[in-house]
């Protein structure tokens, strides 16, 4: 309707609202706070050109641009004076209308906006902006000008305060001012807003119908936690991804929705009192902190992320070993970290200074031969994986919210049937793999009543006789909180065996992942959420190279234990070959005994056993209340916590399998039965852990947790120290 009377509405740079001119605005002025796509002065200049022809081809009496986002980037005197250059090219007869919101209005539209673009940070900011006595405009732009983590998305924009605005822009343009309005956006304020554009452009109002205007609904406060914990989630995994498209953000945000009351500007007008009269009692600020119930892993592992530089080209095998032929500098052990000086006794900072600069010091250099914190390409989803015969052997004691993740993930990858016993569980366990047996996936079997000193071995002992085992091909043990990373190939148990030849047994190393500062269990997902781990090369703790085992069910062993078979025939000695992570032959080392690789044969190339011991700080402190399913007369207290929690190397490998597990997990939950029982296992852990802090002693085991902050140097130093004391 404008194009018939001779009026352009420039459709080239981002309809409706022209979304990207505050972007060519700002190509030509020196603003390294926004991250453009590509060089800045490259896109104006495009921005340019595609403004031109529209011009060109129309030869229009006026062109009409609606450009809210200027209000946001352009506010300071050389963003707006850039802004005004680029309308320069095309004419000098320029009349602004400046049709802005009350500011508790604007405060909480833009707030919205900026979590659209990513941010991830609360409002504490704003309410130090709020109680500053040098105002909001001053106030915020220091803000904005001191902060080198995109001010403009994560905290105050100047903007809010529509006085102080108006006068930058009166400064800026003068006389091109053709008007100043509040309208908010309601009916009333967009029918006052069309009328202000027909005025402008000299235009009847009938072209610029209030009707034609959708006013979008503020978007629920809960919706708003969890998109915030979501943007947060994408920004912890570095700087080396693409940036997420539009679409896939878009799409990310309707996946972490949430029902509830819409985010109001009444909500938010105690920020706003020194700029506008609020009226009546104001409500306190809602809760933005991270919702408990909500982890945005499963929505994220949606998105495939391109690493941004060139990746390393992939090889087209299996990738070789990389060990050591030199030992690289390293640092001396001092000075010593605030944690370490802290809880390191004479007998710890002894064993630091002996291993110092020795073939005991950890690194994260000389056993992977590729970079672990890359980000890999996903492996396709295209149906199950080729049967193989595999049988994962399991114990489990109240693991309700992390049951579903992990049989999703090892059915992902090849394993065929899952042979679980349990131990008086009262969370839901039973139920949940009780459904899974009916599906056929799980066999269940109580161990209430066991005989030894551990129910562990006794469930070992009781599965060599049972016919689930005797009829597997391959036979693998591991822990709920273990996670087979086929680290090469096509990411399957059949790649892997056909890799290994004619081996028969393979020790799967842990490389041991920390808390990462993880505090809820939130939906008790793991993958994603922990990618903090252990250096590659670490000979000290004993166990932190442990190791769990794949092996053949050819009738070598007559016996399985934690970590490996047991109770080699002589007979059977020349069948069996063992490979090690890196798929080097280790027989020798390992046919008859051994639990833990040792500097000649650990490998990590091509599987590794990534183990979360920890996993969220919630979850620790149920597991230490519980008890040990090996050890039933070992407690799990600080000692445990620092010899697990590593976190100071990044590990992403796994990330790759996250959307074939997420294929299967759908599956899983779309059956409403085991979608429920997962959920009530997941409350009743939520409830555990706020029992179980109210306790002292849990509650002082909380806070040495979260304070033995050590160096992976210091890290080792403790642990030796403490086994030589006991």
């Amino acid at each position: 309707r404008l194009a018939t009377v001779g009026v352009l509405y420039p459709q080239s740079c981002g309809s409706p609202g022209q979304a990207d001119l505050w972007r060519a605005s700002l190509a030509r002025a020196d603003t390294p706070d926004v991250q453009e796509p590509d060089d800045a002065g490259a896109f104006g200049a495009r921005v340019r050109a595609a403004l031109g022809a529209e011009i060109v081809a129309m030869r229009p009496k006026a062109m009409v641009l609606i450009v809210p986002e200027a209000a946001l980037w352009c506010v300071t005197p050389p963003k707006l004076a850039a802004f005004r250059d680029l309308l320069a090219d095309f004419s000098d007869d320029l009349h602004i209308l400046l049709s802005m919101a009350p500011p508790p209005d604007a405060l909480t539209d833009i707030f919205i906006e900026q979590i659209r673009l990513g941010r991830f940070a609360d409002l504490s900011a704003e309410a130090a902006v709020a109680a500053d006595p040098d105002g909001w405009w001053t106030t915020a732009g220091r803000m904005t000008a001191a902060s080198a983590d995109g001010p403009v998305v994560q905290g105050p924009v100047p903007a809010v305060d529509a006085a102080a605005l108006e006068n930058l822009w009166r400064g800026e343009f003068g006389g091109a001012i053709l008007k100043v309005q509040i309208a908010p956006a309601t009916p009333a304020g967009v029918a006052k807003l069309m009328a202000g554009l027909a005025e402008l452009a000299d235009v009847p109002k009938a072209h610029l119908n209030p009707s034609d205007a959708v006013i979008e609904p503020r978007p629920p406060v809960a919706a708003l936690r969890r998109r915030m914990a979501l943007n947060r989630a994408l920004a912890a995994q570095g700087p080396g991804l693409a940036p997420i498209s539009e679409a896939d953000r878009r799409r990310l945000f309707d996946a972490a929705g949430g029902a509830g009351a819409a985010l109001q500007p009444a909500m938010l007008a105690s920020l706003t009192v020194g700029l506008a009269t609020a009226k009546g009692k104001l409500p306190p600020l809602p809760d933005l902190s991270p919702p408990d119930d909500f982890d945005p892993a499963p929505i994220i592992a949606q998105v495939s992320r391109k690493a941004a530089a060139p990746a390393p080209a992939k090889a087209a095998v299996m990738p070789p070993s990389s060990h050591p032929t030199t030992r690289p500098k390293v640092p001396d052990p001092s000075p010593l970290s605030a944690a370490a000086e802290t809880i390191l006794t004479p007998a710890a900072r002894a064993v630091l200074n002996t291993f110092a600069r020795g073939r005991y010091w950890p690194r994260n250099t000389g056993v992977v031969g590729f970079d672990e914190s890359a980000a890999a390409e996903p492996l396709p989803v295209n149906g199950p994986p080729p049967r193989t015969g595999t049988l994962i052997i399991g114990c489990m004691k109240n693991e309700g919210p992390y049951i579903l993740e992990w049989i999703a993930y090892h059915r992902a990858i090849g394993v065929d049937h899952f042979l679980i016993f349990t131990n008086d569980c009262t969370d839901g366990t039973d139920e949940i793999l009780d459904r899974l047996a009916s599906f056929g996936i799980v066999t269940r079997e109580p161990n209430d009543v066991w005989k030894g000193k551990s129910p562990q071995q006794a469930a070992l002992r009781r599965a060599m006789q049972m016919p689930q085992v005797i009829a597997a091909r391959w036979l693998i043990h591991i822990d709920i909180d273990e996670f087979i990373n086929l680290r090469a190939g096509n990411g399957t148990l059949a790649d892997l065996y056909k890799a290994m030849g004619k081996a028969t047994n393979l020790a799967m190393t842990w490389r041991l992942f920390g808390n990462n500062g993880v505090d809820a269990i939130g939906d008790a997902s793991v993958l994603g959420r922990f990618r903090g781990c252990a250096p590659a090369w670490c000979p000290k703790p004993h166990t932190i190279w442990g190791f769990k085992s794949i092996s053949k069910n050819i009738g070598a062993y007559d016996r399985l234990s934690t970590h490996r078979p047991n109770h080699l025939d002589p007979k059977a000695a020349k069948k069996v070959a063992w490979l090690n992570g890196s798929l080097q032959d280790v027989t020798g080392d390992f046919a008859e005994k051994g639990w833990r690789s040792s500097t000649g044969t650990i490998g990590y190339d091509v599987v590794q056993l990534n183990h979360y011991a920890l996993r969220s700080h919630q979850s620790f402190l149920i597991k230490r209340q519980r008890g040990r399913a090996l050890h039933v007369d070992r407690t799990i207290g600080l000692n445990y916590w620092v010899r697990h929690d590593w976190n100071r190397h990044i590990d992403r490998t796994i990330d790759r399998h996250i959307p074939r597990m997420q294929a299967v997990l759908a599956e899983f939950l779309a059956d409403p039965e085991l979608a429920k029982l997962h959920r009530q296992s997941l409350e009743w852990h939520r409830a555990k852990a706020v029992e179980i802090i109210r306790a002292d002693e849990f509650r002082h085991l909380s806070d040495a947790c979260r304070a033995a902050d050590l160096t992976d140097a210091e890290r080792v130093a403790y642990a030796v120290a403490e086994d030589m004391e006991s």
